[in-house]
Parts: C-alpha cells; sequence; structure tokens
C-alpha cells in the first residue's frame, strides 16, 4: 500500500473535474493542512493542472485557507492561460471554418477535442496547441489554406517575441513516415490580463507561450498539429472510426468518438510518461472526466479490438484500472480482466507497470516477503 503526501493527495484529486463529497471532504481537509505550497504549485503547473486546483478551491471556498502569494499565483496564472485558449478557440473557429468552405475531412482530436467536450469550462483546461486529424490527400490544400490565414512554419522565440519562418515541405514519404505535419504558428497581439511585470519568464518560455510588451499587450503564439494519423502504421479506417459531430462553442465540429477519445487518451498518457517523461496529470484528469461523462456510450468491444490490434493492452490496464477506482465513472470488471496482462506470459516491452508512481514522478521500492 502506497501512502501518498498531503500534497500528492491534493494534487491527484485536483486533476479531477467531477469529486463525491467523501473526496470534497479530504481535499478540503488537505489544504487546510500544513502544506509544501511552492511545492504543490511547482508540480501543478509543470501538469498543467493549475486552473483546476484554482476551480476546486473557488468552489469548495477554500480560497481564504491558502497563503496569499498561493492565491495570487493560481490566478495570475490562470488569467494569463486562459488569455491563451480564448484566442486559441477564437483561430479554432476560423480554421474549422476554411477547412469545411474547402470541402476537407477533419476531427478535433486531444486537448481542443477534450477541453470543449468534458469540462463544464473549456478554459479550465489548458492546450499547448490545437490538434486537427486530416486525411493525407488533403495535406497540401490544407497548408497552401493555413498560409492564406496567417500560419507559417517556424520558431517563436519567448524571451523577444519574435517569429521566424522556416518553410517544410510535404513530401508522400513524410506523410507516409510521419503522423502529423508540422507544426504551424500564427501570433497574434492582444491586451495583456497581468501587467507585464507579473508574467514570469519561466511562463512564458514553457507552459503559456507568450511575450508581455510595455504598451500592456502580449503575444501568443497560436499552434496548430495537422495530423495524417494517430501514430504511424495505424490503419485510415481505425483512425476515422466512430467519428462524429458535436457543438463547440457554439460551433458545429467533427471530434472523435467517445470510445476513441479515451482509448488514445488513456494510451497516450502511458506512453508519454513512460517513453518522454511527459508527467501531464492533466491527461489523467481528461480519462477521468472522459469516464464520468460518457459512462453509458463507449463501445467496449471496439476499445478491446483496438488495444490487441495495436498491442496497447497493458497501457489501458493500468490506466484505466486506476481512473476506475479513484474517478466516478467505472470500467466494466470484464474488460479490465481482458486487458490485464498474464503473468504466465513473457512480458512485453508495453508493460511499464502502475502510472500514478510515475505521473507523480515518485520512485517507490515496495516492502516484500518470500512465501
Amino acid at each position: 500500500m502506497v501512502q501518498l503526501t498531503p500534497e500528492e493527495t491534493l494534487l491527484l484529486l485536483s486533476c479531477r473535474v467531477d469529486l463525491g463529497r467523501a473526496e470534497e471532504a479530504r481535499l478540503a481537509a488537505t489544504v487546510r493542512s500544513s502544506l509544501d505550497w511552492p511545492f504543490v504549485l511547482w508540480r501543478a503547473e509543470t501538469y498543467q493542472t493549475i486552473p483546476m486546483v484554482l476551480f476546486h478551491l473557488q468552489r469548495l471556498r477554500l480560497l481564504e485557507a491558502v497563503p496569499e502569494f498561493v492565491a495570487e499565483y493560481l490566478n495570475n496564472w490562470t488569467k494569463l492561460s486562459q488569455a491563451r485558449s480564448r484566442e486559441q478557440y477564437r483561430e479554432l473557429g476560423r480554421v474549422i471554418n476554411a477547412l469545411q468552405s474547402l470541402g476537407v475531412d477533419y476531427f478535433l482530436l486531444k486537448g481542443s477535442a477534450l477541453a470543449a467536450t468534458v469540462y463544464p469550462d473549456p478554459l479550465m483546461r489548458p492546450m499547448q496547441d490545437l490538434d486537427i486529424m486530416i486525411q493525407p490527400r488533403d495535406a497540401w490544400r490544407v497548408q497552401r489554406e493555413i498560409y492564406r490565414l496567417g500560419y507559417k512554419h517556424g520558431v517563436f522565440n519567448p524571451a523577444d517575441g519574435r517569429f521566424t519562418p522556416m518553410f517544410r515541405k510535404i513530401t508522400w514519404r513524410s506523410l507516409r513516415d510521419k503522423h502529423a505535419l508540422h507544426s504551424v504558428t500564427k501570433v497574434v497581439r492582444v491586451p495583456s490580463p497581468l501587467p507585464d511585470k507579473l508574467i514570469a519568464t519561466a511562463w512564458r518560455k514553457r507552459q503559456i507561450k507568450s511575450y508581455p510588451y510595455d504598451d500592456g499587450t502580449v503575444a501568443i503564439p497560436i499552434f496548430i498539429d495537422f495530423h495524417v494519423n494517430l501514430f504511424t502504421g495505424m490503419q485510415t479506417a481505425d483512425v476515422w472510426r466512430g467519428v462524429g459531430e458535436c457543438t463547440v462553442l457554439g460551433q458545429p465540429v467533427k471530434v472523435q468518438s467517445p470510445t476513441a477519445m479515451l482509448w488514445f487518451s488513456a494510451a497516450r498518457l502511458y506512453h508519454e510518461a513512460f517513453e518522454h517523461g511527459t508527467l501531464k496529470l492533466q491527461m489523467f484528469g481528461d480519462v477521468d472526466a472522459l469516464l464520468a461523462k460518457y459512462k453509458d456510450r463507449f463501445d467496449w468491444a471496439e476499445l478491446l479490438v483496438m488495444a490487441k490490434k495495436y498491442n496497447i493492452g497493458p497501457p489501458l490496464y493500468y490506466v484505466l484500472s486506476q481512473a476506475s477506482r479513484l474517478g466516478g465513472g467505472s470500467v466494466p470488471a470484464s474488460v479490465l480482466d481482458l486487458l490485464q496482462p498474464s503473468q504466465q506470459d513473457e512480458p512485453t516491452v508495453e508493460d511499464r507497470g502502475d502510472i500514478i508512481p510515475k505521473l507523480l514522478s515518485r520512485p517507490i521500492i515496495g516492502e516484500f516477503e518470500y512465501a
């Protein structure tokens, strides 16, 4: 049994939207205890969950129970993050309109789909970029259109707000070998929600890419990744399976099905944590929110087929088991039984063990006794 610290307890509870009464009471008691708040802020910023922490503190009327510097940090970080999210959604509407006018087939995935469909307020869930799936055959048309809208391939420098364009050529080989085109960027300049002196250099260089000017404005780069696959080697029919339409901020758009969002989010969380050391508790919150909202709409047979076909059974087992145990949405026991790795078989490279210690970046040596 692993005993979480109070700081880990707060972080793990606050990354989720829906909490039960017992969990709310535990969160409140934890906030009122003696906490290492600089550690909590550092971790929440790394996990991209600061707006969620603020959401729960405000909702449960706990903001007055935290030190003043903590409340200011949470508020300021969230204001800048939400200013970026508003511009991201404005641009997303323009881009979707352009794709629809061209007759290009598309759907939203990752943060651009999750934030707007499973969170009560899309601004609660920060996005590093906008992710849009297109057909490989449309890549050249999309590149021309996105350039017409002011986007370019290149690099944004948060040290001075400058953008250096770098044209990227699309070839059939690059479409075959990569699951996405090179990212495109458009820099917008808007009134800043904060005085420039309150925008920490670390924020704008890492989680909230931006550059504040002395005139009260801030430059915000809008990054878009156009995907041609979910991962290299996946069959096109599986990529587009179950795509449907929903309303995002008053506009009808195409998004992944709930089932595809669930297995892809869980597999991506596991892969990024173990392969790249990308420790985003935010992604665990995504899985929890999906389970809570779409509990009666998942096609579990389809999820099991994807798990078997693409060798992602162990990642799905570890993520969905913990999410089901900790959250409000449950995964059928029969599904978890079929996903569970067998101790009778040779271990696979996909099986790295439990996700929670890795997400919390916590080395654990378990006590044991011989049989």
